[in-house]
């Protein structure tokens, strides 16, 4: 069986098409003109803005003319990561999309899934002459998996939309009505170097799950990152050559590595390798293919100074990461370190504070900066977004009976601790109701991603039905 074959036949055409396009987040110029031609080719009213955003819409069918307005919402952009021995380049090779099973998975990437699965079902809304429905908009976006910066520029003026139905969650049955704000940290410290003292060693983390820093930051995965500042604290002599790890702001990080050079090569070994051993008996239900190398390494020019390579190292050791609360099954506050890096100038990493909560994400941001800031380091704060509180509406009611209808059993309605653009959509539409849904995906963000065939075709019949109804 192909990806042609597939049932909706016109939503897995459309995420064919979208796998062929370069789309990573503030790459989606290509993605972004596809959608304008998508529309155009169709006579829909289209508009394309600075932060390329696109936004079109669809007379109501025969019947329906009076119905509310209803915005289909997602974003273009996706998450980029391949495994390590990928040669996969996002900038210009297309995702090779496999069949395994029930599922679509890429070979060796991301899938882009999240939320190309989501586009994929608007753009055949949009296609399907079968399909009922009063006045339609779409909304999709650029960004959001960097901050939402679409989200952030769109001009609201000229959407109609009662009603707002973002497809943009990953779980079957369930029925997302508020999100997680979130506020992104920047750590950095001003490079100082010296003529290294000692033998060199080489750290090397790879293997362990990663994930999604919202969605899976309750499952107790190690965080790479974080784990360097545990094996290189306190150890003599510390002075740090190269170090890197972690791939995205909102990711886990499964990878990470360290060059460094210690004053006692032995002893230091003999440390480093108790606490892998450790770190590894400790983290093996969460991260089985988890492996931390440690081996002999050499290294030409200077390297950080040993007090500053002994403050990188104690903040990583002792800032927040991982789950902060949650209640009634639901995730409230967390943070995440999500990528290190180093230019020839500064060492730096991202933190990431996440809470449905505005004063509890802020007083993680908080604790998170004044840690570091007593190492020595400058925080400064990137952005910061608005989470979207439960309301009870009328629209989730609706929901909930159609997919009661179709299946039989009721949809989960709850929270997510994902951030979503209706955060930033109610604060300026602010009247307008809201949902959001999606077809199950396993692994986003991860190269081990992949959505649900049958979920598909579940979530597309849903779509159709929930158009019809409201």
């Amino acid at each position: 069986m192909e990806i042609k074959d597939l049932k909706p036949e016109l939503v897995w055409k459309f995420f064919s098409e979208l796998s062929e396009i370069p789309r990573g987040s503030g790459d989606e110029k290509a993605v972004s003109d596809y959608l304008v031609n998508f529309a155009k080719e169709r006579n829909l009213d289209v508009r394309q803005d600075e932060a390329l955003n696109v936004i079109f819409k669809k007379d109501a069918t025969a019947g329906y003319e009076d119905k509310e307005t209803v915005a289909l919402q997602g974003h273009m952009d996706m998450v980029c990561v391949k495994e390590d021995d990928s040669d996969h380049d996002f900038s210009k090779d297309p995702i090779k999309l496999l069949i395994d099973g029930d599922w679509v998975t890429a070979d060796g990437t991301t899938l882009g899934a999240d939320d190309g699965m989501g586009v994929a079902l608007i753009l055949a809304i949009f296609d399907d002459e079968k399909v009922e429905h009063g006045p339609l908009e779409a909304i999709i976006t650029t960004g959001e998996e960097t901050s939402m910066v679409g989200a952030n520029a769109l001009d609201a003026s000229d959407i109609n939309a009662k009603y707002l139905v973002n497809i943009d969650t990953e779980d079957d049955g369930i029925l997302t009505v508020g999100c997680a704000g979130g506020c992104d940290l920047e750590i950095s410290f001003k490079k100082e170097k010296e003529a290294s003292q000692g033998e060199f060693l080489k750290l090397d983390l790879r293997g362990f799950e990663g994930g999604h820093s919202g969605m899976e930051i309750d499952k107790g995965r190690l965080n790479s990152i974080k784990t360097l500042g545990r094996l290189l604290v306190d150890i003599e002599g510390l002075q740090i050559a190269e170090l890197n790890g972690g791939v995205k702001r909102n990711a886990i990080a499964a990878t990470s590595q360290a060059v460094f050079a210690v004053a006692n090569k032995d002893k230091a070994k003999e440390i480093i390798e108790q606490r892998i051993a450790d770190i590894l008996n400790e983290s093996k239900d969460t991260d089985p293919n988890g492996q931390i190398k440690l081996e002999d390494a050499s290294f030409d020019g200077e390297v950080l100074t040993a007090e500053l390579s002994k403050n990188i190292a104690n903040t990583l050791y002792t800032i927040p990461d991982g789950l902060v609360k949650k209640y009634n099954g639901e995730i409230i506050t967390s943070s995440n370190i999500g990528v290190l890096e180093e230019d020839d100038n500064e060492v730096k990493f991202s933190c990431m504070a996440r809470s449905q909560i505005d004063s509890a994400k802020f007083n993680r941001a908080a604790i998170v900066e004044k840690i570091a800031r007593q190492f020595g380091a400058d925080c400064k704060q990137l952005n910061s977004y608005t989470g979207w509180q439960r309301e009870e509406t009328k629209l989730i009611d609706i929901a909930n009976d159609i997919w009661k209808e179709q299946t039989g059993s009721e949809m989960t309605i709850e929270t997510t601790h994902g951030g979503l653009e209706c955060g930033l959509f109610k604060g300026i539409m602010p009247d307008v109701e809201m949902l959001s849904f999606g077809p199950t995906i396993l692994g986003a963000h991860s190269p081990s991603e992949k959505v649900s065939i049958e979920s598909v075709e579940k979530n597309y019949k849903f779509l159709i039905e929930l158009l019809k109804r409201i």
